[in-house]
């Protein structure tokens, strides 16, 4: 491992590194066993937010088929209209939010049965 200085916008920082590649050429496996973390949704049926924002339109009620690539919702974000789509088909079993609710990102939104 090495031991290197960076300037980052006239701040200096200490950074270590250590190489991955052997000198033949090969890589080394690493010896993190952590698995990355995957965000989802406790229901799998459930059409998440994007993004943060307003939610500005539901476009949709309970009892509803619903297609995938379907618009489901406008969510307002940055004076943006972000149009929610569903990424799977089925009926609208629960609308989880109201228009004129303010959403975070990976918020469930609608959940299809």
């Amino acid at each position: 491992m090495k031991i290197y200085k960076v300037k980052v916008n006239g701040k200096i920082y200490e950074v270590a590194l250590e190489a991955i590649e052997n000198t033949d050429g090969s890589i080394e496996k690493s010896t993190d066993n952590k698995k990355p973390q995957v965000e989802s949704s406790n229901v799998s049926n459930a059409i998440l937010a994007p993004i943060a924002g307003k939610v500005l339109e539901v476009k949709v009620k309970v009892g509803d088929q619903v297609k995938k690539g379907d618009t489901v919702l406008i969510v307002e974000a940055m004076k943006l209209e972000n149009e929610v789509k569903s990424g799977f088909d089925g009926v609208v079993k629960e609308i989880k939010v109201t228009k004129g609710a303010t959403v975070a990102n990976k918020d469930e939104l609608v959940i299809l049965g």
